[in-house]
């Protein structure tokens, strides 16, 4: 695959690369501490983490979903980030991975889905972990998995935030602006988003109830049999009027604790993001979108929330589904 197609095909990944794949660093807390889930191939011999290469229609983290249930049987749903690792492949071809956390509770039993290329997974301490790594380079992401817990950052909790899909042109719409409808491409960001989406748990869908958003999410909504609670000061004109009442509103979905995704419009992502930088370090702060138009139709912006009386975002990143 050339480098074009692969950065066409991922634009959320904002990066060029011969091949992309992605995995997950699966942890949780053990009798003696922090442990992670490792994988064995018998083609190299080697322990590695959990990945493979993404494919066609896929974004990353339904990759690194994905990727992780073939590879152990584990159900996982993404947690914060990690550092990615990139390196050359067949002796010329840039290869990208990408990383998150992921925790698991409960009992585990691994069940690889093909033997021949992983034929064993087993949680290690991570000092084991870390001496049991065939890749030096893989203890990038046990050291960021370490650092994450040393901070409760570990157990970050997404907050979602939706751009609605592309919808009918403002220029040339002359009814109601309120009922201003998705295009067909804004229907099927809508309908991508139901996969992507998915690589993260949430308990709540919340929309402005302006059409366009409520399309936006509506696919997700079927498809989890999961009603949308319409937010009236998310809208547009809400915002406009009373801007303060809107960054209330997100104070207290952050306060909260509990992981939502919700729907908005272009023109209250500044409010926000004023909010979210209320919230965040200076390195976090650095990655909010500061250009109108901010996000692109459908693109979504991750925010991964430390739990705790005073909410920080430890981490911030944007992924577009494959038809943005």
């Amino acid at each position: 695959m050339s480098r074009s197609s692969v950065s066409s095909a991922q634009a959320s990944s904002r990066v060029k690369a011969d091949v992309l794949a992605a995995g997950a660093v699966c942890w949780r807390r053990g009798p003696d501490g922090l442990e992670v889930v490792l994988i064995h191939r018998p083609k190299y011999n080697d322990w590695s983490w959990p990945k493979g290469k993404v494919d066609p229609g896929e974004t990353l983290p339904e990759t690194a979903v994905r990727e992780v249930k073939e590879e152990t049987g584990l159900d996982i749903h993404l947690g914060v980030p990690l550092p990615s690792a990139e390196y050359t492949v067949g002796g010329k071809n840039l290869k990208k991975v990408f990383y998150w956390s992921a925790e698991v509770k409960g009992e585990t039993v691994f069940a690889p889905m093909n033997r021949r290329e992983v034929d064993r997974a087993a949680w290690f301490p991570v000092d084991k972990a870390r001496t049991k790594l065939t890749s030096y380079a893989d203890r990038e992401q046990l050291d960021a998995v370490e650092k994450f817990d040393s901070t409760d950052a570990l157990r970050a909790w997404p907050l979602i935030l939706v751009r609605h899909g592309k919808a009918f042109p403002r220029s040339k719409w002359y009814e109601t602006e309120h009922v201003r409808p998705l295009l067909k491409l804004g229907t099927r960001q809508a309908m991508a988003l139901t996969g992507l989406l998915g690589a993260w748990k949430t308990k709540k869908l919340i929309s402005s109830p302006w059409k366009r958003c409520m399309a936006t999410l509506a696919p997700l909504s079927a498809a989890r049999g999961q009603p949308i609670k319409k937010a009236q000061t998310l809208s547009e004109k809400a915002t406009s009027a009373n801007p303060e009442k809107t960054a209330r509103f997100i104070r207290n979905l952050l306060e909260k604790g509990k992981p939502v995704i919700y729907c908005t419009h272009r023109p209250v992502l500044p409010t926000i993001f004023s909010v979210y930088a209320e919230h965040a370090p200076k390195r976090v702060v650095a990655k909010l979108p500061k250009d109108d138009p901010y996000l692109k139709p459908g693109e979504v912006l991750v925010a991964y929330v430390r739990p705790g009386a005073m909410p920080r975002i430890v981490a911030i990143e944007r992924v577009r589904p494959i038809d943005s």
